[in-house]
């Protein structure tokens, strides 16, 4: 069975695939194919090589059902394959309630949205708010499937984000809150520090740098008992009509068609930023104004992850690098050379001059810290002391919030290549100057070793990864790359001078 991903750059070629119906299915399909590999599919939307399933692929798309717990504090039962968009229009029709948070797109299943660690802008990514994940494995005594209900402790932690290592995920259970209302308005900023204070007033915001331009659109988003605006329903259709079709068939037209970086150039200069009306401001409920439809043409993407307070220096590492990566002739400033310098990445910037152009806002959103053990924003086991050479290095601060700078491309076929060799510069640069921390989901070309080394509580992952599935059997070729070898704290320390 081969299928391929959203993005069409991985291909899934499994030996034998399967879409039980029940969980009783589930245990048979598991108990007649032990010691084979076993990985779950959701709806294919990553772009990195934890969607790999060589062996045994299972389709939990018949695992759709939403149950609401209204005896209990609020929370919902989540088959394993329901799609977020149809848990939320679930929450609606039959309760008042509505996910403490949610994605840029509703398009990923539940199960697949948690075990990547899925977020949106100015709360905890999905998998923090988890309190339970019902998954189907082997026992440890009788080497029989069983079903079991984790519910706590560092095995909770793990399932929250688990990439899919720690069994067959069944059914996950959410606490959920009041429907609210979101205000929303869009305003364009020069500096990044004027963007950020807006923060206290605008708590939900997600900004884009604008490539070319350089400037920032903050998309101002806050809680509002205001009501619901009479022109929402105009305002909707412009955001999709507009900046979701009209501005993705501009970029189209220019990275595709024409190929020329003056043109590249000249849009985001003056055309896409003309395409957002500033200071219209409209409330919605939560559950449409939260999110855009992203997903209607297909590109990849790379997401990484950096704490506050190394936020504008990564971003003016990011520009600085898009800069050179456009041009031959431009004169890199001290500072950045020094910067490549450090991260060894001299020779490597040198063969991405000239070779690509940016294409396309880079959307920056802010992630409060996780309770989780290996999600992009977790902070198990950070504790720095104040005022040492490891915390100025590391920098690494157990409360403080997270920032994901995503870097969208739309380009196809070998035309990616400049991209993917983009990718893999910045993850390794970002990941030596800002421990920066790329999304398990999307594009992630750094090596298994550097992986581990950005987690602080990543032996502890490991350890229980081990304990509930001793034989690996729900690990691919990435994960068990991944998941190998077990690094002490020392280890760590090395990979972090």
């Amino acid at each position: 069975m081969k299928k391929l991903n959203f993005g069409r750059n991985v291909q899934i070629d499994s030996m034998s695939y399967f879409t039980p119906n029940t969980e009783a299915e589930v245990l048979d399909i598991l108990n007649k194919n032990k010691g084979r590999s076993i990985r779950c599919m959701g709806r294919l939307h990553s772009w990195s090589q934890v969607l790999d399933s060589p062996d045994i692929l299972l389709d939990l798309s018949h695992f759709d059902s939403v149950r609401p717990n209204s005896d209990l504090a609020m929370s919902v039962d989540v088959g394993a394959g329901c799609q977020i968009k149809r848990l939320l229009s679930e929450l609606e029709g039959k309760t008042p309630w509505t996910l403490p948070s949610v994605g840029f797109i509703t398009e990923q299943t539940i199960a697949g949205a948690i075990s990547t660690g899925t977020h949106g802008s100015g709360r905890h990514s999905l998998s923090h708010y988890v309190a339970g994940v019902r998954v189907a494995r082997y026992d440890s005594q009788t080497g029989n499937a069983v079903i079991v209900d984790i519910t706590d402790g560092d095995e909770l932690r793990a399932a929250r984000c688990s990439l899919g290592c720690l069994g067959v995920i069944l059914s996950v259970t959410i606490p959920c809150r009041p429907k609210y209302l979101v205000e929303e308005h869009f305003r364009e900023y020069e500096q990044l520090d004027d963007v950020l204070s807006a923060e206290q007033e605008y708590p939900l915001q997600q900004f884009y740098l604008v490539p070319w331009r350089w400037s920032f659109i903050a998309q101002h988003r806050r809680e509002s008992e205001a009501g619901t605006s009479k022109a929402i329903g105009l305002y909707h259709w412009y955001r999709f009509l507009v900046l979701d079709i009209a501005m993705h068939w501009l970029i189209l037209l220019v990275v595709r068609v024409l190929r020329i970086q003056v043109a590249v150039k000249a849009v985001f200069r003056w055309l896409a930023p003309a395409c957002v009306i500033r200071n219209w401001r409209v409330t919605g409920p939560s559950s449409s104004q939260l999110v855009m439809e992203h997903e209607l043409f297909r590109h990849v993407e790379i997401e990484l992850f950096v704490q506050r307070h190394q936020l504008p220096s990564a971003l003016l590492f990011l520009k600085n690098t898009l800069a050179a990566s456009a041009c031959l002739q431009d004169d890199l400033d001290d500072k950045f050379r020094n910067q490549i310098a450090e991260a060894s990445c001299t020779d490597k910037l040198e063969q991405l001059r000239g070779r690509y152009c940016h294409h396309y806002p880079i959307c920056v959103r802010k992630i409060l810290p996780d309770d989780t053990l290996v999600s992009m924003a977790s902070n198990e086991g950070i504790a720095i002391e104040n005022g040492t050479d490891t915390e100025s290095r590391i920098g690494l601060s157990g409360d403080e919030a997270w920032y994901s700078i995503t870097l969208t491309n739309y380009d196809r076929g070998h035309r990616r290549n400049q991209f993917e060799e983009l990718a893999s510069f910045l993850c390794k640069s970002m990941k030596d100057l800002f421990d920066a921390r790329p999304h398990w989901g999307k594009l992630c070309p750094l090596p298994t070793e550097a992986l581990q080394s950005l987690y602080p509580a990543f032996n502890d992952f490991r350890r229980v990864c081990d304990q509930v599935d001793k034989d690996g059997v729900f690990r691919n070729p990435w994960t068990r790359s991944l998941l190998r070898s077990e690094l002490s704290n020392e280890g760590l320390s090395q990979l972090n001078p």
